[in-house]
């Protein structure tokens, strides 16, 4: 890329970014992050998203103008029409998508005209992507952005070519995580934790909107974490927070008993809104997700000074640096996971290592200042 001082880069510049999830999944909130620094930079930042995405009063309170769009599947063009009219009308320099829903979407739109730079970010691990739709992505949209060399690769074995695709690391608020008020740790503290027990977090969505079933396993595989505590004794408290439904809460709890864990063991927290104090009267915070695109929840827990466990796959390998910062178990093995999560309770000397050592990761590779920079410099590289 070029460098910011040998060019022009005074004009503000309109940007839309793009999701179509309700606002509680950590892409959506990493989105709405970036939009909030895009906007302090200086530029006219638009949140477009579904009229019941719950992030809306908190965008607009940062400055940024909303613009509803509602899919009723991954490849509804209903809203193309508008869609093209508001890009046009409001004058937009940049529309960045954040969802497969929004790809479609972009992608008909620049073929049928849309004169705006067309960037897609995937968070997640891509899957096989049909020749004829990576023939199309490579056509019109302009840059993919990963938010992982893992996911970045995975973009490249879909078909995207590789001068079509870079490498964004997504960043986190250090301060929100960091500098949590007193108070709000204390409330937290009384509610869902244990005083005298070894409190271990879990923060993840569950994929379990279906309704009350017992599944073998959840998207971000709680079962290898139950499993993995029901073989640990000791006075162990499992916060469990993501499930914002009270039917995926009734299936979490028949998975662990299928996992043997009893339920007098875990606290199931719910969707948090605010999730920085949850972080705080953590003790342990574990990732076991086999198939994570990066892996915020650790970023999180590492910038508030928690030490952490993940899987040792995907994205988390590029966050974690084993036995450095942080730990990883052979993804799918609830003994080896069992085995680190009693590591970390017999070594307070390690806990403290790993606390520090993640700090000054996060500072240095996870910092939404690092992200949003190189965000805003590849937007002026794409517009020259």
């Amino acid at each position: 890329m070029a460098s910011l001082k040998n060019r022009r880069t005074d004009r503000p510049l309109t940007i839309i970014n793009l999701v179509s999830g309700g606002g509680k999944g950590g892409a959506d909130r990493a989105t709405l992050d970036i939009s909030k620094r895009l906007r302090q930079r200086g530029h006219r930042v638009i949140l477009g998203c579904p009229s019941d995405c719950y992030l809306m009063d908190e965008a607009r309170a940062a400055g940024i103008e909303i613009y509803l769009v509602d899919f009723s599947g991954n490849m509804d063009m209903t809203p193309l029409p508008a869609f093209m009219r508001f890009c046009k009308g409001e004058k937009v320099d940049i529309v960045n998508v954040h969802h497969s829903h929004g790809r479609h979407l972009l992608t008909a739109a620049k073929l049928l005209g849309l004169k705006a730079k067309a960037v897609f970010t995937r968070h997640c691990i891509s899957g096989s992507t049909p020749y004829l739709g990576a023939f199309f992505y490579n056509l019109a949209l302009d840059m993919n952005i990963a938010v992982s060399d893992v996911v970045r690769q995975s973009l490249l074995r879909g078909g995207i070519w590789q001068h079509k695709a870079v490498t964004i690391y997504a960043g986190v608020e250090i301060a929100r995580f960091e500098h949590v008020p007193s108070h709000k740790i204390e409330s937290c503290r009384e509610k869902y934790a244990r005083r005298d027990a070894f409190n271990v977090g879990i923060v993840a969505r569950t994929g379990l909107s279906g309704g009350i079933r017992n599944d073998k396993r959840t998207e971000k595989r709680h079962d290898i974490l139950f499993r993995a505590l029901a073989g640990i004794g000791g006075d162990i408290n499992l916060l469990v927070l993501g499930a914002p439904r009270e039917k995926e809460i009734e299936s979490l709890k028949l998975i662990a008993q299928d996992n043997g864990l009893d339920l007098g063991r875990i606290t199931f927290c719910g969707f948090q809104e605010e999730i920085a104090p949850f972080y705080k009267i953590m003790d342990l915070n574990v990732l076991p997700s086999s198939n994570e695109g990066l892996g915020l929840a650790i970023i999180e827990g590492m910038a508030a000074g928690v030490p952490c466990i993940g899987a040792d796959c995907g994205g988390l390998r590029e966050i974690i640096t084993d036995g450095v910062d942080g730990l990883l178990f052979k993804h799918g093995d609830s003994n080896d996971l069992a085995d680190k999560i009693w590591t970390i309770i017999e070594n307070e000397s390690l806990r403290r290592s790993l606390i520090s050592k993640g700090k000054e990761k996060v500072k240095n590779l996870f910092d939404i200042e690092k992200t949003v920079h190189k965000t805003e410099e590849l937007f002026y590289d794409l517009l020259e």
